[in-house]
């Protein structure tokens, strides 16, 4: 297959019109491949043939390449190029003149049911790691790894150096004023709530099991844990964007879960006032509050609201998070910001029961990941990617759907709800869609205890998906629901 030179993309890009030189290549780029004038296996003209064709600055040609790889229209193989992704549905070439030629859109033709053994992976919690490979994380481990390796184990509470780099980070992004020394660093949100179970448990001892309110619906991973390590799980519903605060009143828990800032699966947020309830609720009923920052350095449309840690001045609450969604689950590192000495000490016996899970090289990639900016400037570039996904979501899911399906939890975070009243009819939805290739989870599992489900249909994430694959996912949602 002849693959294009530099000479054939200039001819694919409008001279004038309208945007900037780099949208209208960005957008001839897409219509080629979209067309079928590029397909599949075709290799990339280099950015600096392209620039030089084109009249734009290198950097320019480097930064739309990088954009579209992340939309999965091209894909990087080291050492070899640039190639139009095979992941791109297979077209019969466009024989059209130039880019004023409408390119057809993708909906109808990249139907998984169509593909047999291939899926598109919409479970929520998984983000992208397409902007990651830059020159911040790399330089962050050939530092992390450059030397001999130290002959001791890594600190129980993790590095000094991380620590203070997740402190300064918390500040500045969360409003969580914090000392490096209350900073516990672990692998995950997951190992940082059995450490707080754990130690949580330990200073209960005697006094019956430990009872943790959780959110209903919730995060069923957190719930298993804290069953797994014997704690009583009592139902508190979410009302209103968060958890009832009469609820949580009128039962006797030792410790509340909750996740405040953008309340998992349903979306929403307590505000400011409910949060400081809360708080008086915990220190007049002895209790902990476990915040769990799920989703909070995602927010779209406005600020996060601060954390409930920023506004404890007693210590009842203990900051739970981790990089897994930040960055990437591969990293396996989070923190448990506990700032009352008692509390903090309980957690760092039972670290020393379990033993340090987080390895030491990790931990050092992830300390000058923070110093650099790299983490910074990461989360721009992603908060613009999945932003854009967001108004996918939006123009293909937020208008009418049938069976009063409702479009939700988009104010934040990597992923969304599409739900109806209990007995709509949707209970199956996730089952039908999986049938057609799309894996997602279904809503009705976020919900526990005696009382039935209040609404039914689907949790999916859009964070890790390209453009083409959410795109296709989306029009095989509205077929479905039609």
């Amino acid at each position: 297959m002849r693959h294009p030179r530099a000479v054939d993309i200039a001819e694919l890009i409008a001279a004038d019109g309208p945007g900037s030189p780099r949208d209208r290549l960005s957008a001839g780029l897409r219509a080629a491949i979209l067309s079928g004038r590029m397909r599949p296996g075709d290799a990339v003209p280099s950015s600096r043939a392209v620039a030089s064709a084109v009249g734009v600055a290198r950097g320019t040609v480097v930064r739309i390449y990088d954009e579209l790889s992340g939309e999965g229209y091209l894909e990087t193989v080291a050492g070899s190029g640039t190639f139009v992704s095979m992941s791109v549905p297979l077209r019969a070439p466009h024989h059209g003149t130039g880019p004023s030629d409408e390119a057809p859109t993708v909906h109808s033709t990249n139907d998984p049911s169509d593909s047999p053994g291939r899926s598109i992976e919409l479970r929520p919690g998984i983000p992208s790691t397409a902007s990651i490979a830059r020159g911040d994380w790399a330089s962050a481990w050939r530092r992390a790894t450059a030397g001999e390796p130290p002959a001791v184990y890594p600190p129980p509470a993790g590095l000094p150096a991380l620590r203070e780099q997740i402190a300064r980070h918390l500040f500045h992004s969360r409003g969580l004023a914090c000392d490096p020394d209350d900073v516990i660093v672990t692998s995950g949100a997951r190992e940082g709530l059995a450490l707080v179970a754990l130690g949580l448990a330990a200073r209960h001892d005697g006094r019956g099991r430990l009872r943790v309110g959780c959110e209903n619906p919730g995060h069923v991973g957190s719930r298993a844990v804290l069953a797994r390590l014997g704690a009583e799980i009592v139902p508190i519903d979410v009302v209103d964007g968060g958890v009832d605060l009469e609820s949580v009143q009128n039962s006797t828990l030792s410790a509340l879960l909750v996740t405040p800032s953008h309340q998992y699966p349903l979306g929403g947020s307590l505000d400011v006032g409910r949060r400081l309830q809360l708080l008086g609720w915990a220190e007049r009923s002895n209790a902990i509050i476990i915040e769990d920052d799920y989703d909070s350095e995602f927010r779209h449309g406005r600020r996060a609201l601060p954390s409930i840690a920023s506004l404890d001045d007693s210590g009842r609450v203990v900051h739970v998070g981790s990089y897994s969604k930040v960055i990437t689950p591969w990293l396996r590192c989070g923190y448990v910001v506990a700032r009352d000495p008692a509390v903090r000490a309980a957690i760092l016996d039972a670290r020393a029961d379990v033993g340090e899970t987080v390895s030491g090289i990790p931990q050092q990639a992830l300390a000058h990941y923070l110093e650099s900016g790299g983490l910074s400037r990461h989360l721009a570039r992603t908060r613009r990617a999945y932003a854009h996904k967001r108004a996918l979501v939006l123009d293909a899911l937020g208008g009418e759907l049938g069976s009063s399906l409702a479009l939700s939890a988009l104010d934040g975070g990597l992923h969304a709800v599409l739900s109806s009243p209990d007995g709509s009819g949707n209970v199956d939805l996730a089952e039908r869609l999986a049938r057609r290739g799309i894996i997602m989870s279904e809503l009705a599992r976020h919900y526990f205890g005696s009382t039935p489900p209040a609404r039914e249909g689907i949790v999916f994430g859009y964070g890790a998906a390209t453009d083409l694959e959410l795109q296709s996912a989306l029009a095989e949602i509205r077929r479905e629901t039609a």
